[in-house]
This record gives C-alpha cells, sequence and structure tokens, in this order.
C-alpha cells in the first residue's frame, strides 16, 4: 500500500490498524524467540572465552 505525504486516515481506519497493531503486539513470535535464544547463547560463550582468555594470561 502505497501513501503519499498528503493521505490521511479516517479515524476508522486508524482505530483498526491500531486494534490490529495491539493484537500482533501479545502474539507468541517462535522465530524471534528461537533467534534471541541462539544470540544469548552466542554471547554467553564469547564472554566465557574472553574471560577464559583473561584469566590464562596471569
Amino acid at each position: 500500500m502505497k501513501i503519499n505525504k498528503t493521505a490521511r486516515l479516517t479515524d476508522s481506519l486508524e482505530r483498526e490498524l491500531l486494534a490490529k497493531a495491539m493484537e500482533n503486539q501479545f502474539r507468541p513470535h517462535p522465530f524471534l524467540a528461537v533467534g534471541k535464544v541462539l544470540r544469548s547463547l552466542i554471547s554467553f560463550t564469547s564472554s566465557a572465552r574472553a574471560q577464559a582468555r583473561h584469566n590464562g594470561m596471569y
């Protein structure tokens, strides 16, 4: 949907878009959750390796 700078939303359309956005806000997103877990695991392992390298220098 293309909207130019002069386009205006009607009240009903705005309410509908807000309602849909609020519904989607609490809908589970399994792929995003898996990605978040993987990123946290990678972060944890890299920080643990950095800590081990740091401790090994002394």
